[in-house]
């Protein structure tokens, strides 16, 4: 009986060192939540949009020359198959520096991505600033080529045209539209995007330049029509050239209608003494193609829904 109780006291001594153990492992546990706020410390520090990337000097340079040279291809190429050419002169852009600053080298593009999540607001006006500065850089390489002098009035700049901010709205939007869908497209390689995003614009060009088309069709005839009842009523007063006549074609783009000139009144066979050169850079054109970018890019986010990872 005396060796069964001192075994059976050896048994109850020798169970004890595994509670111990477990005391041990469960004092581990509950030390390791301890390393969690260093992990999210570090997540934190790291999505702070405060801080300019480290290549903005790279960014700024790419986006004006790229719209320097986007907006040299436009000014000579203001026909109907002008689109084609811009079209594919952005294709170029971006497979050249698509990767330094994203070739938006276009306002409306840049305020598209912002208000889809996809650019910091920090960077918007480096952008904007280098895209303007490039387009006008472009006009004074223009005139000093051609040795001619365009001095561009801003005077219509508040002169509000519906139909010009429709066409240029439809021309942003169905932009935006097909770059947003090839930028989701991240299986693609980059000559493939470069492409599609070319085609996406020479598409968006169509589509506004048609309605340009018809909206001048619609104002020269009413403008002939009043013309015609002018001369018969000599009290009647002239109409006025509507407005839809001087424009060239759609852009699509605010930095490129900063450099485009409007069609002047002896270029329309217009007699008057009024010799100014006024810019096609209006708050049509500015709200028309920052609106319809906005609305182009949430379009195709809506109808494809959001990436879980943007």
């Amino acid at each position: 009986m005396a060796t069964k109780k001192a075994a059976s006291t050896k048994k109850a001594t020798a169970k004890k060192p595994a509670a111990a153990n477990t005391t041990v492992r469960t004092v581990r546990a509950e030390a390791k939540p301890e390393a969690a706020p260093v992990v999210r410390t570090a997540v934190t520090s790291g999505k702070s949009g405060v801080k300019l990337p480290s290549n903005i000097v790279n960014i700024v340079l790419a986006e004006l020359v790229g719209t320097f040279v986007l907006t040299l291809v436009a000014l000579a190429t203001f026909t109907d198959s002008g689109a084609l050419y811009v079209g594919l002169a952005l294709a170029v852009l971006v497979f050249a520096v698509g990767a330094v600053s994203g070739t938006h080298i276009n306002p409306a593009v840049t305020f598209g991505l912002w208000a889809t999540r996809k650019l910091k607001s920090i960077l918007v006006p480096f952008y904007w600033g280098a895209q303007l500065l490039g387009a006008m850089l472009a006009l004074i390489v223009t005139n000093w080529v051609s040795d001619s002098s365009t001095n561009l009035s801003f005077n219509h700049f508040w002169n509000f045209n519906w139909g010009i901010f429709a066409c240029e709205l439809v021309g942003a939007a169905v932009f935006l539209f097909g770059l947003t869908a090839v930028l989701s497209r991240r299986e693609l390689s980059a000559g493939v995007r470069a492409i599609g995003v070319g085609l996406t614009l020479t598409i968006g060009l169509v589509a506004g330049g048609s309605l340009l088309s018809t909206l001048k069709a619609q104002d020269v005839a009413a403008y002939q029509k009043d013309s015609q009842s002018s001369q018969t009523d000599k009290s009647a007063k002239a109409p006025d050239v509507p407005y839809s006549a001087y424009v060239k074609g759609i852009t699509a783009n605010p930095a490129i209608a900063l450099a485009t000139t409007n069609h002047s009144d002896s270029e329309l066979g217009v007699s008057t003494t009024d010799s100014t050169t006024y810019s096609y850079f209006t708050s049509s054109v500015i709200l028309g193609t920052l609106i319809g970018a906005a609305l182009g890019g949430n379009l195709y986010l809506l109808i494809a829904g959001r990436n879980k990872n943007d």
